[in-house]
């Protein structure tokens, strides 16, 4: 039987500056390319529909992809360890590789597939810019503080982009003899309609990022609080690259996003435009950062980073927390992008900042109630980086905002959302003038649709700052 490489894709769904793939295809053994459909992640609370949605269609891309090469995607469903043990079998494949992922499930995963099958198997690091272990402090620990790590991350050498001359010699010449499953719809996988989602392809990750990198970037530093509509259309406003969600599947690499800025730095002698670009460079630094906690640190998926928040005691306050869920908590500048959350899978970093801190600092609820909610919703949802957001937010994860600091929701909004984006997502409030926008139950005659306050933020804040004190032993 002729050899056989499998590539298992998992969360790089591109051919191109993929580690992993550029390995096998140029090891002259024919590869297959794999993908499994994971039962085990399906069945996650975690995992919602807009997601699996914006996946899906980026599998079917990447099938068109590889038909330009004679190749197609094989497609299994089922417990991975299974179905590869299964697939080795059939096709007599003596090699796998893949791209590592760091999550404690995928850890678990791929330990278990590494140690299980009696094939050689191949695991690359590719996720991530420097992979973690490699970005440590003089003791050898890993960084605990965001600006130390920055420091470090920046004085590394940064890995080059990997390029590939694909041709059809690559892949097996028998992949249409192998059964694969159709790449199923999110009924099949038993989930319910959804959202629209924007398009889902390696070359749509590509043309947004030019976008970004020729236009947008120069804007980035002055306008990227800015609490915009939607980043979809054609007239996507400046001030967000809207890459989150490819970086995450794995539709762009890395490597490809920050060499594509640090090029842009070095062709410009504008200090403004260097430094938009260097606070952009520092958001791609966050993603490492919290990649690297998890992987350190996987205790923080379940429970306080800081251990001396675990007997805070939290609210359990199951209206307050659906208010929230539905934009219904009578504060606009929460309402309005707990809406949008639900409407368009997106939400503008900013606004995920002060809805968080509203749940947990306002009402006093717990984080991971928050975590799960935005990881059923939105497109870019990454269990590292929604993790350090809100465990940041709530002051109990690494580097934390200050237990002490609680967003003002009026003076949140009156700095960073306009009229337009909140009568957009509220329509209840349309005819509010806008030096009322902000505070519509101080009207006259308050909007008859629209609730009033669930909480008055002075009286949330001094209990907050109760708890906290309380659970610090003050």
């Amino acid at each position: 039987m002729t050899e056989r490489i499998i590539h298992w894709f998992r969360r790089d769904l591109r051919i191109h500056d993929n580690t992993a793939l550029h390995k096998a295809v140029t090891s002259g053994i024919p590869v297959i390319p794999l993908f499994i459909i994971d039962d085990t992640l399906l069945q996650s609370p975690r995992v919602g529909a807009p997601r699996m949605k914006f996946m899906l269609q980026a599998l079917r891309s990447l099938d068109k992809t590889l038909q330009l090469y004679g190749a197609k995607l094989i497609v299994r469903r089922g417990k991975p360890l299974d179905v590869l043990q299964q697939f080795i079998t059939e096709t007599g494949a003596t090699a796998l590789h893949f791209n590592a992922d760091y999550s404690p499930y995928a850890q678990h995963r791929d330990n278990a597939v590494t140690k299980s099958l009696k094939v050689n198997v191949h695991s690359y690091d590719d996720a991530l810019l420097l992979p973690p272990g490699s970005v440590m402090t003089k003791s050898g620990d890993p960084y605990k503080v965001f600006t130390p790590f920055k420091r470090a991350w920046n004085e590394k050498e940064k890995p080059a982009i990997i390029e590939t001359a694909f041709s059809r010699a690559m892949f097996d010449a028998h992949l249409g003899e192998i059964h694969s499953e159709r790449i199923l719809s999110l009924a099949d996988l038993g989930f319910a309609a959804t959202i629209d989602i924007p398009e889902a392809s390696e070359a749509q990750a590509h043309h947004l990022l030019d976008a970004f990198i020729s236009e947008d970037i120069a804007y980035y530093d002055k306008t990227r609080n800015t609490l915009v509509i939607s980043p979809f259309g054609k007239n996507r406003p400046k001030g967000t690259s809207y890459l989150s969600p490819y970086l995450r599947l794995g539709l762009l690499s890395p490597r490809q996003a920050y060499w594509a800025a640090r090029n842009a730095y070095r062709q410009t002698n504008s200090q403004a435009h260097q430094n938009a670009i260097a606070t952009w460079v520092s958001e791609l630094t966050w993603r490492e950062f919290y990649m690297h906690i998890l992987y350190f640190y996987p205790h923080v998926m379940q429970r306080d980073f800081v251990e001396t928040y675990q007997s805070l005691a939290w609210e359990e306050d199951p209206h307050g927390l659906q208010a929230w869920k539905d934009g219904m908590t009578g504060y606009p500048i929460i309402d309005a992008p707990m809406r949008q959350l639900k409407a368009i899978g997106w939400m503008p970093n900013r606004a995920r900042m002060i809805v968080a801190s509203f749940l947990t600092k306002d009402l006093l609820i717990y984080w991971k109630h928050g975590d799960i909610h935005f990881m059923q919703h939105l497109i870019d949802g990454d269990p590292a980086a929604n993790n350090g957001g809100w465990q940041w937010a709530a002051g109990t994860g690494t580097d934390a905002q200050p237990y002490f600091r609680i967003f003002n929701p009026v003076s949140q909004s009156e700095k960073f959302a306009t009229p337009d984006y909140l009568r957009y997502w509220l329509p209840e409030l349309k005819d509010v003038p806008d030096d009322m926008l902000h505070t519509p139950w101080k009207m006259e005659k308050a909007p008859d649709d629209y609730p009033a306050p669930i909480v008055d933020h002075q009286k949330a804040r001094e209990r907050t700052l109760a708890a906290f004190k309380a659970a610090r032993g003050e």
